[in-house]
């Protein structure tokens, strides 16, 4: 569902958990997923109503924004739930974040790929080269030699189906 439409059902459901309702009691009655009731009632308990009209994810976080992030959970005596629901972002991408940056310093939180966001094609050797045109080769072979088969069994199937309505039996050869 689109955001528009989500935010009165979820506003309603969290007024019902603040009076106390089961999140299953109100799964079922507003028919919203177990997931997005739950992240929405964090961000309801973090901002309140106008929390809920956020887009469900953030789009891509520039290497400067990850790097305060990660230094604000190195500084700051806050959990990474508190921390990611405070900036938005997924926990388990927090911690990514913050094992890249122990791990590799500030090149670690550099998104991966090159800069158009497209993959590099893999270069391959000329012995896999060599090998490949090999395999090419070995499968158009079994290709003709399965059509063959093929073919040399219809025709079986055919001599032996008018030998059986003349009335003979078909050889075993």
């Amino acid at each position: 569902m689109k955001k528009n439409e989500n935010y009165p059902k979820l506003v309603q459901a969290m007024h019902m958990l603040d009076d106390g309702h089961s999140v299953n009691y109100i799964q079922k009655q507003l028919r919203v997923d177990r997931k997005t009731l739950l992240l929405a009632r964090r961000r309801y308990l973090s901002g309140g109503e106008l929390a809920l009209l956020l887009p469900k994810y953030q789009p891509q976080l520039s290497m400067e924004r990850k790097l305060e992030i990660v230094r604000e959970v190195d500084q700051k005596q806050l959990s990474l739930s508190e921390i990611a629901l405070k900036h938005l972002v997924p926990r388990y991408s927090l911690e990514r974040w913050v094992k890249a940056y122990h791990q590799f310093g500030e090149s670690g939180l550099a998104r991966k790929g090159t800069s158009n966001g497209m993959k590099k094609k893999r270069q391959r050797t000329e012995a896999e080269l060599d090998e490949l045109e090999m395999l090419r080769k070995r499968n158009e072979y079994l290709e003709a030699e399965n059509a063959l088969l093929k073919k040399v069994k219809a025709l079986v199937e055919e001599r032996e189906a008018r030998l059986r309505a003349i009335g003979q039996k078909p050889s075993k050869d």
